[in-house]
């Protein structure tokens, strides 16, 4: 397994892979391109493009050359990085691959000097919020929004010396 930076010439790949991961999210939880066309679901190479631009950080997961999994980071503040898309693919699921990216993503953001990362998620995925939970985030609130059919759960990790919590 290697984790590495991805970059413009991995956007078909980040975008196939957001697509089939979160396409069982988007299942599970009735999201449509309609009453959600933002979702990591419905990704689309424009998305990337303007991430990529605005310096949002991906890194991809391959096992054995392959791509599998992937995971964002996006500097808000100096001292402050959102962890975002994090997606691994149905298939490859239950082999630490997420565990590795959050580790991963966490040591980045260790490295760079942000000293809080942060999540939001859907607010009714409780096994999610226990999984980040096992890495040291807490949930800060939840919040409704119009433009989204469920609840959004934020949820935080203060960076110190132990980037392993």
């Amino acid at each position: 397994m290697t984790i590495r930076p991805a970059g413009i010439e991995d956007l078909d790949t980040v975008v196939s892979l957001l697509q089939q991961a979160c396409a069982t999210v988007a299942q599970r939880f009735g999201l449509t391109m309609e009453n959600c066309p933002k979702s990591p679901a419905f990704y689309t190479h424009d998305r990337a493009r303007d991430d990529l631009a605005r310096g949002v950080r991906y890194f991809l997961l391959e096992e054995n050359g392959t791509a599998c999994a992937c995971v964002a980071l996006e500097q808000a503040k100096p001292d402050l990085v959102y962890l975002e898309r994090l997606a691994v693919l149905p298939e490859q699921r239950r082999r630490g691959y997420g565990q590795a990216l959050v580790r991963h993503a966490l040591a980045q953001a260790n490295t760079l000097g942000v000293r809080r990362v942060e999540i939001g998620i859907i607010s009714e995925d409780a096994e999610l919020q226990d999984w980040y939970g096992r890495f040291g985030f807490v949930q800060t609130g939840t919040k409704r929004f119009d433009h989204l059919p469920f609840g959004v759960a934020f949820m935080a990790k203060q960076l110190g010396n132990d980037i392993e919590s």
